[in-house]
C-alpha cells in the first residue's frame, strides 16, 4: 500500500512537471494535472495541496541535484562558500535561462512571488556560511533584513531581465546577483570579484546539461 502511494505521488509530480514545461505554470490547472495523471483530484490535494507546493519541490530537487553534481565533480577547493555558491548559481541559471520553456516557468513564478518564498531556508543556510567563513559579526535581525533586501533586488532585476530584447548573459547574471549579499555584509570587494570570476570559470567545466529542471 505504501509503495502504491509513492508511485501515485511520483506520477502526479512528474505529470505536473511535464505540463509546466509544455504549457507553463499559469495555464496548467490542478484538474488537468489530475486528469493527465489519471488520478482523482482529491489525491492531488492529498499529496500536494496546491500547485505552489509542487513548485517548491521542483526547486528543492533541482537545487539538490546541482549541489550533488558539484560535489561529485569537484572533490576539493570548495572551502570558500562564496565560490561554491557562484558555481552553483551559474549551473542553476544556465539550465533555466537557456531553455525557453524553463524560462517561461521561472518567469511566471517570479511574477507571482519572490523566490525567497520558495528557497528561504536554503538561501539562509548558504548566506549563513558567508557570515561564518568571513567572521562577520551581525545580529539575526540584521541578517534577516539583508536576506530580504537581496531577494527583493533579485526579483526586480529578473522582472526587468525578462522584458529586455537582449538580456544579460548568464555570466553577467551570476556576477551581478551573487555579489549582492557578500557586499551587503561588507566583504572585501576585490576578493568577492576574484572569487566570482573563478566560480563562473569553474562552473563551465562541470557537466550539467543532463540535470533536469522540469524535464
Amino acid at each position: 500500500m505504501y509503495e502504491k502511494g509513492v508511485q501515485t505521488r511520483n506520477m502526479i509530480y512528474q505529470t505536473a512537471k511535464q505540463l509546466f514545461y509544455d504549457k507553463g505554470y499559469e495555464k496548467t490547472k490542478i484538474k488537468e494535472i489530475a486528469d493527465t495523471a489519471e488520478v482523482p483530484i482529491g489525491l492531488f490535494t492529498y499529496y500536494f495541496k496546491t500547485k505552489d507546493k509542487i513548485v517548491q519541490y521542483i526547486y528543492s530537487e533541482f537545487f539538490a541535484q546541482i549541489s550533488l553534481r558539484i560535489t561529485e565533480e569537484l572533490k576539493s577547493g570548495l572551502d570558500n562558500s562564496i565560490l561554491r555558491h557562484a558555481i552553483h548559481a551559474w549551473l542553476y541559471y544556465d539550465i533555466i535561462l537557456n531553455n525557453e520553456n524553463n524560462r517561461r516557468f521561472y518567469y511566471e513564478n517570479l511574477k507571482k512571488t519572490s523566490n525567497f518564498r520558495i528557497l528561504d531556508k536554503t538561501a539562509s543556510q548558504i548566506f549563513r556560511r558567508f557570515v561564518e567563513d568571513f567572521n562577520i559579526i551581525i545580529s539575526d535581525h540584521d541578517f534577516d533584513n539583508l536576506v530580504y533586501l537581496d531577494f527583493g533586488a533579485r526579483r526586480e532585476y529578473f522582472l526587468n531581465y525578462f522584458e529586455q530584447p537582449e538580456p544579460d548573459s548568464v555570466d553577467d547574471v551570476v556576477f551581478l546577483l551573487n555579489g549582492i549579499f557578500p557586499r551587503l555584509l561588507g566583504i572585501d570587494q576585490n576578493s568577492v570579484t576574484t572569487t566570482l570570476y573563478k566560480g563562473i570559470s569553474t562552473a563551465k567545466t562541470i557537466r550539467h546539461h543532463d540535470i533536469p529542471f522540469l524535464v
